[in-house]
């Protein structure tokens, strides 16, 4: 951007916010290769603005409705059943999973949603040299905390995801006007995304290891101002 000789103001005004946003570091820090790609599509696509949120909490909103679909259809969610190692064949192939508890899982496929850092410890050996799988050496995730704040009083609010410029902050909601389970015209429910929070992310202060007295408090700071 300075290479360019762009105003400073798109840096403090725009970019901070799409990259915190984005990938919730600051865009000294990211590739200006995501933030803009995400800026075409603002401006170039239908509804590319529009933000939407679940209609409830998580649990019964989105995970449920996933377990009856596969329940329903003969398959079986198991949970509490830690992965301990990914056991493979000669070829490469995988021949099972071990679970903590001893229990050996073999399965026609086998998909991982795991977060990338947690996904690397798991790789076998004999995958840790294949170029698809070297691609992971170069990511890295990005720790955030995410907060929910109840206030006693109806806060001034927008019904959107607002982006934050601010030093802690990365996107927040006011959920009491954004959904519908927490609709309430006299109270509000703050649900914020905390980043950067660690040195990890580009952050001067390890906010992981602070208390949750600690962390409240600063937010309420940087809401306030």
């Amino acid at each position: 951007m300075r290479k360019y000789n762009m105003p400073e103001r798109i840096n403090t005004e725009v970019f901070i916010a799409m990259a915190k946003a984005l990938d919730f570091i600051d865009p000294d820090k990211l590739s200006m290769t995501v933030v803009l790609t995400a800026m075409n599509r603002f401006l170039n696509e239908d509804n590319g603005l529009q933000m939407a949120f679940l209609d409830g909490n998580q649990p019964d909103r989105l995970c449920k409705p996933m377990k009856d679909y596969i329940e329903e259809r003969g398959g079986k969610v198991l949970t509490k059943k830690r992965l301990k190692e990914i056991v493979v064949n000669e070829d490469g192939s995988v021949k099972h999973f071990s679970l903590a508890d001893g229990e050996v899982v073999v399965a026609d496929e086998y998909v991982s949603a795991m977060p990338v850092d947690i996904m690397k410890r798991f790789v076998p050996k004999k995958w840790s040299a294949m170029p698809f799988f070297r691609q992971m050496d170069e990511l890295e995730g990005i720790p955030v905390i995410n907060l929910h704040m109840w206030f006693d009083k109806k806060l001034k609010n927008v019904d959107h995801l607002c982006f934050s410029r601010s030093p802690l902050l990365s996107v927040y909601a006011d959920m009491s006007t954004t959904c519908k389970e927490y609709y309430d015209e006299e109270k509000s429910m703050l649900e914020l995304v905390f980043a950067p929070c660690s040195p990890i992310a580009g952050g001067n202060v390890n906010w992981i290891k602070k208390s949750n007295e600690e962390i409240i408090e600063v937010c309420t700071r940087g809401l306030r101002n």
